[in-house]
């Protein structure tokens, strides 16, 4: 039975294909059933970039991608990308449509922000057979990451309703729902809020995104920027009496676990290797940092039979540092993800993007961009470290 499953999952996902996508497909899914990518990034932005009233402008506030970036990571047998975007950009209003539609009031910035956005994933997906994770970027009033906010106000407070949140989510599902390769990121890194009104807002869009019939996987962070090393740590709550995201994840949902009638939720989580593990400078803290901090959160998901995503990774190639190199660290990182593959369903590099948009090698960027901006080719030094490793 299980192998006529994978023949009508293959039939489903490659139907209407390119051979080549399909060849993909039947690799990543069956031969290879764990992922390896790179975040994309660029088209998440500051709300207050733009003027809400238009909406964000194309190659000014975010840029329009080049389906070539696309094939250069394809050829470096990326097999995942972690897609972010802005949730005001998709929705002008809470409640409102997506994609917000042409009119005199919004303009066209809105609708072609979808359009632009949609068009790599279906290039991606269809073209190339790479998974695709959709996921909201959030800023905060100074933008940086806000987590799960809208318009710098928190999701399960009274000016963003948990309700608004699940309307989003069941609006930008219906988009996706009948692409098999796309996947749902419910939103980057919560941060500075409750932990338990965080997973009970989680809920409530895992059950709009179900409610649409999307039948793909859901990625859910935890709060305090969904820190790998933090996991069963409760310092980032801001309730009385604090509460960890293992707590949260099993407890927060009426006292029970989060729920999923497709029983395909895994846990997201980031980690970097430098001394505040957020990726915001070069320094490495030991060769065995990566793993350090994953363990903690793979270990509580094993024992409570989950899996786990590492959405965010990233370093500079040219570090080094106590007798140690970043290559020896990632060396470290891929040994470890490799002898856990299936628990850990998959890692995304932060990360790569348009070249003339991307292009930092350092912290907080370690860009793998083409270096190339007009032919899209060339590599740098972290993607030179990296790529043996898709």
């Amino acid at each position: 039975m299980r192998g006529c499953c994978k023949v009508f999952l293959y039939t489903l996902a490659c139907a209407g294909l390119p051979a080549q996508a399909a060849d993909r497909i039947f690799a990543d899914e069956f031969e290879n059933p764990v992922f390896r990518g790179t975040n994309l990034v660029g088209m998440e932005m500051a709300y207050f970039a733009y003027d809400p009233a238009t909406g964000p402008v194309a190659d000014t506030n975010y840029p329009v991608y080049d389906t070539r970036v696309v094939d250069y990571f394809a050829g470096k047998r990326v097999t995942a990308f972690r897609f972010l975007f802005s949730w005001e950009a998709m929705q002008a209003a809470l409640y409102g449509p997506i994609p917000t539609p042409d009119t005199p009031a919004s303009g066209t910035n809105y609708a072609d922000y979808f359009a632009n956005y949609k068009r790599i994933v279906d290039y991606a997906t269809h073209e190339r057979g790479i998974r695709v994770i959709v996921e909201p970027w959030q800023a905060n009033g100074g933008g940086g990451a806000g987590g799960a906010m809208f318009r710098g106000e928190l999701v399960g407070s009274a000016d963003v309703p948990t309700a608004a949140f699940a309307d989003f989510w069941g609006k930008m599902a219906a988009q996706f729902k009948d692409n098999p390769l796309v996947a749902y990121g419910l939103v980057n890194e919560p941060n500075n809020m409750s932990t338990y009104g965080w997973f009970v807002s989680a809920q409530a869009a895992i059950d709009a995104i179900r409610g649409t019939g999307a039948a793909q996987r859901i990625y859910v962070p935890g709060n305090g920027y969904t820190a790998a090393s933090a996991w069963t740590s409760n310092f980032y709550d801001t309730d009385a009496p604090a509460h960890s995201n293992a707590d949260g994840w099993l407890h927060a949902n009426g006292g029970q676990p989060l729920s999923d009638p497709l029983d395909d939720l895994a846990v997201e989580v980031h980690t970097y290797v430098d001394t505040q593990e957020g990726g915001l400078d070069d320094s490495i803290t030991s060769v065995t940092a990566a793993r350090d901090h994953v363990s903690v959160t793979l270990d509580w998901a094993n024992a409570n039979g989950y899996k786990v995503y590492l959405g965010e990774i990233g370093m500079y190639a040219g570090a080094a540092g106590n007798g140690f190199t970043a290559a020896d660290a990632w060396s470290d990182f891929v040994s470890y993800f490799d002898a856990n593959q299936g628990p850990l369903v998959g890692y995304t590099w932060w990360a790569g993007g348009m070249p003339d948009w991307w292009h930092d090698l350092h912290g907080p960027h370690f860009a793998i961009s083409p270096t190339d901006d007009v032919q899209f080719t060339g590599d740098t030094v972290n993607m030179t470290m990296i790529e043996n490793d898709f």
